[in-house]
């Protein structure tokens, strides 16, 4: 009972995040639509292509973990579907804007890891060698998070702006990972401390970026930028 009450609460709160990445993807819109303006190309370079690659390999792993998982995990996989469609229009957004080799690749990973994960539902009479993978790619999905989003932070920090990265984003985010947290505690030890593992990075990490972007904003209203 528990399980499915907490893993509703964390599905409806997962739907923050989607608003967050809406959010992003409009931010994103409103430069493309003012691309002459030299401070909105300026805004739009405080996006790590790292962060949101991470992020979208995060989000990527919990879904292979939910399909994986004895019994299919619906409040993991299909919020995580929605979070990759988002994330993979925003990386496609960066590609658009800076047209480059490592952009060019990582959408193109994105996309064939959602096409192939999605395809994997097919395989399910394999629970076991599938979760196996999930977890070895949710560790290393892990560190990957840890560098991306430490990339993003180093980012702001270097630039000194917070430029078109979206409040919102961050702070569903936060709020997501948090409730995934509640909801991984409901689930067997030895079934879920990767998914504890991951978000809890999480959580420390887009928290970090978080307070810098309040920081750098404060600064801004002092100089009045």
């Amino acid at each position: 009972m528990l399980y499915h009450v907490l893993g509703f609460v964390s599905a409806a709160l997962f739907l923050l995040t989607w608003l967050g990445l809406w959010s992003q993807i409009q931010a994103m819109s409103r430069y493309q639509n003012a691309i002459t303006r030299s401070s909105s190309l300026d805004a739009n370079q405080s996006l790590s292509l790292n962060q949101f690659g991470s992020s979208y390999f995060a989000f990527f792993s919990i879904y292979l973990f939910g399909i994986s998982v004895e019994p299919f995990n619906h409040y993991l996989v299909w919020t995580r579907f929605g979070a990759l469609i988002l994330t993979l229009v925003i990386i496609w957004k960066i590609w658009q804007h800076r047209r480059t080799k490592v952009s060019g690749w990582v959408t193109a990973v994105a996309l064939l890891a959602f096409v192939a994960g999605t395809i994997s539902i097919a395989f399910r009479p394999f629970p076991g060698l599938a979760q196996l993978g999930a977890n070895t790619l949710m560790l290393v999905v892990t560190v990957v998070l840890f560098q991306g989003s430490l990339h993003q932070w180093l980012v702001l920090q270097r630039r000194k702006k917070v430029g078109s990265l979206s409040f919102a984003l961050f702070r569903n985010i936060l709020i997501k990972d948090v409730s995934t947290l509640l909801f991984g505690l409901t689930m067997p030890l030895s079934q879920s401390w990767p998914l504890l593992i991951l978000n809890g990075t999480s959580v420390i990490m887009r928290g970090s970026i978080l307070l810098k972007m309040h920081t750098l904003k404060r600064q801004e209203q002092r100089l009045g930028v």
